[in-house]
């Protein structure tokens, strides 16, 4: 039987593999973006929106959330956003397959740890905490910022990507996690988010 820093260990391993996952998007030089930035910018939008909400919530348990959401993709890979609007199919079996994964972990890890992280990721999947759901609308508003970032807002490779055009629709509409939030600070940046959007597809002669 391993021991607990074994365990750890192994676990430690399964990060690694997460800060290997690319995802469609791409950083201001060209580069994929990656499961560890994205992750690493959610925690930052936590802590810069915090001091601004007007309900409240627990600090840890959000970052917590931030930082388990998108492990399961160490084993699963990234779909994107603009693939599971499109082929309903292909998110039923993203779930199911990150579930799968999200049990692996569970008892990959000694207890509590492993019970801790499966109910952090149901807990953000389930949407049905304050943190879940504030946590779930940063990780959309990134997503789309992010989207914006390849040289100074040419976002002309989203047609390029698969379902690209997606984008199109993904980034210019308001979200309705972020409408039932009721937190004006989190309105206002997806509206900043919107505008540069819409800004970026005038700019590079889009059809949205």
């Amino acid at each position: 039987m391993q021991n607990k820093a074994e365990q750890i260990l192994q676990f430690m391993k399964v990060l690694d593999k997460a800060c290997l996952v690319e995802r469609a998007t791409r950083l201001s030089d060209g580069r994929f973006e990656t499961d560890s930035s994205h992750t690493f910018k959610l925690c930052f939008w936590c802590m810069l929106v915090y001091p601004y909400l007007k309900h409240k919530y627990n600090y840890t348990r959000l970052l917590e959330l931030a930082l388990v959401h998108d492990i399961a993709e160490a084993e699963t890979g990234d779909c994107p956003r603009s693939v599971q609007r499109r082929h309903p199919e292909m998110k039923a079996q993203k779930d199911l397959n990150e579930r799968e994964a999200m049990l692996k972990y569970k008892n990959m890890l000694p207890a509590p740890l492993g019970e801790q992280i499966m109910t952090l990721y149901q807990e953000y999947e389930g949407k049905n905490t304050p943190e879940s759901r504030l946590v779930s609308a940063l990780d959309k508003i990134d997503a789309n910022l992010q989207a914006n970032q390849y040289h100074d807002g040419d976002v002309r490779y989203w047609l390029d990507l698969e379902d690209g055009d997606e984008y199109l629709t993904i980034n210019t509409e308001k979200k309705e996690v972020v409408a039932v939030l009721d937190e004006k600070i989190v309105e206002e940046v997806e509206d900043a988010v919107i505008a540069l959007t819409k800004g970026n597809i005038k700019k590079c002669k889009l059809k949205p």
